[in-house]
């Protein structure tokens, strides 16, 4: 582990996002504020703020969760990239259009890592790590978490709030939907990097969908209290060389 003047240094001259990347972001956008704003029928909800504000809400998930993925790749050596999965969008359009937005699910790609050369000099193993990659696309999912908790703190303080009702709904999804283990998507890197994360993830996500869905005191403080359960076993696994 490099010390935090170290993954300051990175950030700074290695975190951005590139071109292809933006596209990728600006095109999940588009999708997900699609889908979020379908009611049945088949029809659009015709309200431009409420449009407005799930677009804002989108592309704080999404920045955030690569942004998690970006950074602790860049602490470990690693590139992570966001690639997007064009056949997931249009899938996730199809099934939200057939069912009349009452199936949202969200296949909008993952991370791709690659090694930065110079900042694995040292490292116990100098090549791609696989546990590196599954902590990577864990991280995303993680991301998604925390902003769906943070969402619920704010929605338990004004329950009436849209932004924040569809906030935590959005990456509570988003969460969800990067858990299959398909093409594209962190929940592969996740499967094939660690069996045991992959099923911590599983059980983390699932747990605390339950308890944020519940929108009480006590489902809000267990949801926190299996947050730092699961950012204690990160800590005690990521101590270790990889």
């Amino acid at each position: 582990m490099v010390s935090w003047k170290e993954i300051k240094s990175r950030i700074e001259d290695f975190y951005k996002f590139s071109q292809q990347e933006i596209i990728g972001l600006i095109a999940a956008t588009i999708v997900i504020t699609i889908i979020y704003s379908m009611i049945d029928n088949y029809r659009v909800v015709i309200d431009p703020f409420k449009v407005l504000l799930i677009s804002v809400i989108a592309i704080i998930s999404l920045f955030f969760r690569f942004s998690c993925q970006k950074i602790y790749g860049l602490s470990q050596g690693q590139k992570a990239e966001y690639k997007v999965w064009w056949i997931g969008l249009g899938i996730s359009f199809v099934v939200a259009l057939l069912s009349g937005g009452k199936v949202p699910l969200i296949f909008v790609g993952g991370a791709i890592s690659t090694i930065m050369i110079k900042q694995r000099l040292g490292e116990l193993r100098y090549g791609q790590s696989n546990m590196v990659m599954a902590i990577t696309a864990l991280w995303g999912i993680l991301g998604n978490l925390i902003l769906a908790i943070l969402f619920a703190v704010a929605l338990y303080i004004s329950p009436q709030n849209y932004f924040f009702n569809q906030g935590m709904k959005l990456n509570l999804v988003m969460a969800f939907c990067a858990l299959f283990p398909l093409p594209q998507l962190d929940g592969l890197s996740l499967f094939f990097g660690s069996r045991n994360l992959y099923y911590v993830a599983i059980a983390t996500v699932l747990l605390s969908a339950v308890l944020l869905l519940t929108k009480t005191a006590f489902g809000l403080i267990a949801a926190i209290v299996v947050g730092l359960g699961v950012g204690l076993f990160y800590i005690l696994i990521g101590s270790e060389k990889d």
